[in-house]
């Protein structure tokens, strides 16, 4: 194909004799677009030391063309900036959503049901049984217990975690293994714990990562084999989707669970062979890996030397770690985020409840003022209203004596309509992932979420993350595996989500919550391209297509402008991802 375009080198250079450079990789007529407002679409790119070197036509990319120039003739296709997901754990995270797959149940007899049908098809298999998917929404608000698997007689030490995987259950031949007892203490009472019945013994079920040290214990994690494994599957899976970078807030290993010091050392250990995956050329992602504040072990000036610690380390364009993650609470469908109001009661007469802190406001601020004075920004799993209106205030707070500070408020699941407008007026970067508001989790029309939460104030504060795109541009998406397995967690499926308000994997699904608006193609683009960056602090590198950024892009089978909402996951299709302006996916080219 470079012999269409030798004729008009010629005469091109005849005159612009000042472009003299040669790019390495040429895409031809294309239809770039580009995310950048001053040059919105193009017709090529030329590619010079993993950076564009030029975007335009391609009649004057043609003076680009060397004898050594891979010229690609992209035949009208569709290109868009490398997706970026800035919220996925995309590292070592694959074990929580590997195993049996019980999603289809709908009953907490279901979940024991699917186990038991795949020991019976598989009795050479011995060890550690794991399952994965079970939504409490799916089994009318039900969570499984040790009992509902003991009397399927599955014969092994079974885990199967839920759907978000922040919860879990066990038979009671795991929690033996295990050595879960009466006496085994919580990590944090209300917050991470065991639920146990009126005689004070655990039922089986483990609440927000206090199974991780079980996985451990019953013999089911294998780190020589689980990251690299993980890794591979994660990202191969996503470069394959049109991904090029991803934020990584927070290692999903048992260790972080487990205590602050297994988290670092899982970090350092982790760190070093993603450092040689880049060394060696084998990267596929841009990543941007940071430490996890969770436990009440943690000190706040530990994990900022932390940080900088990993950042002397790993500060490239490829691998970087300029950020902590918090992890405050737990999750609003335990009752667990905390809220501006009451719960609805579990059972009649019980007390009201509104959540509970496993990282008070007290520390978060502590945390994120000595991050930002050491230019440490930090990102802060934020489920329920009350945290997050506090965290507001710490992030208004911050940025009067650290102004350049980007700190963020992830998954925003319940909102005030105040803190909203306080959020785009004061410009706070936020992070969403649909699933986490429509059906899936809410219940066919909200039914389960109305059984949990008031529902004037549930229509006020739920799922605000379509609600604030219409009225600011620093929202960005992404898919939070393993809060979804990495099949449910990259761009096209999000777009469809937020586009929608449909959950896709639920049939005769409907909009939810309906009250809320659908997102636009331009929204979900800006959500994962310039949004994201800017979030990152990339912006000058990476987003858009640009001169002098990297060549980081997707390519698509068809436009997607040009595609239904409702058919992305169908329609929106990579045929070439590109990092650094080489193929880290190329599928029909």
């Amino acid at each position: 194909m470079k012999q269409v375009f030798l004729a008009t080198v010629i005469a091109t250079m005849a005159t612009a004799g000042a472009w003299a450079q040669t790019a390495d990789r040429l895409l031809v007529n294309g239809m770039f677009e580009t995310m950048n407002s001053a040059q919105p679409t193009a017709e090529a790119v030329a590619i010079k030391d993993g950076k564009i070197l030029f975007i335009g036509s391609s009649k004057d990319a043609s003076a680009f063309v060397g004898d050594s120039t891979d010229v690609i003739d992209l035949g009208g296709k569709y290109a868009t900036p490398g997706m970026i997901e800035s919220h996925n754990h995309v590292v070592s995270s694959n074990w929580m959503t590997t195993g049996v797959d019980v999603s289809a149940a709908r009953s907490v007899d279901d979940v024991g049901r699917l186990m038991k049908e795949y020991v019976d098809a598989n009795p050479e298999e011995t060890g550690p049984l794991i399952g994965y998917g079970w939504a409490p929404a799916n089994l009318g608000n039900q969570q499984p217990r040790a009992a509902d698997l003991d009397k399927w007689d599955l014969g092994r030490p079974t885990m199967v975690i839920g759907n978000s995987s922040h919860d879990a259950v066990l038979n009671t031949l795991a929690m033996e293994a295990a050595g879960v007892t009466r006496d085994t203490p919580d990590k944090q009472p209300g917050v991470i714990y065991w639920e146990r019945d009126a005689d004070g013994n655990p039922t089986g079920l483990a609440i927000e990562t206090i199974f991780f040290e079980s996985f451990v214990k019953m013999g089911a994690w294998n780190p020589d084999t689980i990251v690299p494994e993980s890794a591979d599957v994660l990202q191969d899976f996503l470069s394959g989707k049109g991904v090029t970078t991803a934020m990584v807030p927070g290692l999903v290993t048992p260790g972080f669970s487990i205590s602050t010091e297994n988290m670092k050392q899982d970090m350092r250990e982790i760190m070093g062979v993603l450092k040689e995956r880049e060394d060696s050329g084998h990267a596929k992602l841009r990543l941007n890996v940071m430490p996890w504040f969770k436990l009440q072990d943690a000190d706040p000036q530990d994990i900022v030397d932390f940080a900088l610690e990993m950042r002397t380390l790993y500060d490239t364009d490829m691998l970087r770690t300029d950020k902590i993650k918090i992890h405050p609470e737990n999750a609003w469908l335990a009752r667990g985020a905390t809220q501006l109001v009451p719960y609805l009661p579990a059972n009649p007469g019980d007390a009201p409840t509104w959540g509970e802190y496993g990282v008070t406001p007290d520390r978060i601020f502590e945390v994120v003022n000595r991050a930002n004075a050491n230019d440490i920004n930090v990102i802060t799993h934020a489920d329920g209203s009350r945290l997050i209106k506090r965290y507001v205030d710490i992030i208004i707070d911050a940025k009067k004596a650290y102004p350049n500070a980007r700190n963020r408020i992830d998954h925003f699941t319940s909102m005030d309509n105040e803190t909203r407008d306080r959020v785009v007026l004061h410009n706070i970067p936020t992070n969403a992932s649909p699933l986490f508001y429509n059906e899936l989790d809410a219940g066919r029309n909200g039914s389960e979420l109305f059984k949990i939460m008031q529902e004037a104030f549930a229509r006020e504060a739920h799922g605000q993350y379509s609600q604030i795109a219409q009225m600011y541009d620093n929202l960005s998406l992404s898919g939070d595996a393993p809060g979804a397995p990495i099949a449910r967690a990259y761009p096209a499926f999000l777009f469809q989500q937020a586009m929608t308000l449909i959950e896709p994997t639920i049939e005769g699904a409907e909009p939810f919550p309906d009250w809320r608006p659908v997102m636009t193609i331009d929204q979900v683009l800006n959500a994962y391209t310039v949004a994201p960056a800017w979030q990152m602090g990339m912006e000058d590198v990476i987003g858009s297509l640009e001169v002098g950024k990297y060549a980081d892009i997707a390519i698509w089978q068809k436009n997607l402008r040009e595609i239904e909402p409702a058919n992305m996951i169908e329609e929106a299709l990579v045929v070439g991802t590109l990092l650094n302006g080489e193929f880290t996916h190329r599928d029909g080219m």
